[in-house]
């Protein structure tokens, strides 16, 4: 029996369609591997069913009819993680979120100023002083947990999306829209215990840039790691995809 998925609206990125490491996480958290790659072919639509197909090789797509939409599959993901931070430098670094005032989407559920880390992910990277990173502090919702504690792969994939964007683009830089995700799960992220996000600069090509990002728990033990392409939207009237 096909298996269905409907993204609600709280989920979103962009106002209609769904955050990136959202849809991303849906896909990841039915791939048999602590390891994947997830690519956005399409806005992922809210509030709308969707399709779950598999390969016998392990890849899983979604559709919606015969659109697709993102496409996952097992992929290795090897990064060079900056030395961690502790939760007060993380603090005092979100304090001066760049983009609270020019944020292009203040309701995402991953970074929006407009949402609360009462209902929402809600991590809001500032810049660390004397290194090349922005940071913050993460505590996870209960909500966001199964029954042991440990936060669900859908919601590590969610926070470790939008921080990868403040790694890779400076405030003023065209609106660029989340193509491909890779994470990786080390270790376990628990709900209501606080963790650090930091996030890096990868590599730049033409309308291409490419940021890392990581989740450390408060004794720097590294929980996950991520990469994220961003693409440069070519015309304001393409933006609607995903963030």
């Amino acid at each position: 029996m096909a298996e269905s998925v409907t993204i609600d609206r709280r989920f979103n990125g962009p106002p209609d369609s769904a955050q990136g490491g959202y849809a991303c996480g849906l896909l990841a958290s039915r791939i048999e591997s602590a390891s994947a790659g997830v690519s956005l072919r399409a806005p992922p639509p809210l509030e709308t069913p969707l399709e779950v197909r598999r390969d016998e090789d392990g890849a899983v797509a979604l559709y919606r009819g015969e659109a697709l939409i993102a496409d996952g599959a097992p992929a290795e993901l090897d990064l060079d993680v900056p030395e961690p931070i502790s939760l007060d430098v993380a603090e005092e670094a979100s304090r001066d979120f760049l983009w609270r005032e020019r944020h292009p989407f203040p309701t995402c559920f991953g970074c929006g100023p407009a949402r609360a880390p009462e209902e929402a992910i809600a991590v809001l990277p500032g810049p660390v002083g004397g290194r090349d990173l922005v940071a913050a502090t993460w505590t996870p919702l209960d909500e966001f947990a199964g029954p042991d504690g440990v936060v669900t792969p859908l919601f590590v994939w969610a926070a470790l999306d939008c921080p990868t964007s403040f790694g890779a683009l400076t405030p003023g830089a065209p609106t660029h829209v989340l193509a491909r995700l890779d994470a990786k799960l080390i270790a376990p992220v628990r709900a209501s215990e606080p963790h650090t996000v930091i996030a890096w600069p990868v590599a730049r090509d033409g309308r291409k840039a490419f940021g890392g990002a990581a989740i450390h728990d408060a004794d720097g033990t590294l929980c996950a790691i991520s990469r994220g392409l961003w693409i440069q939207v070519r015309e304001p009237s393409a933006v609607g995809a995903r963030r």
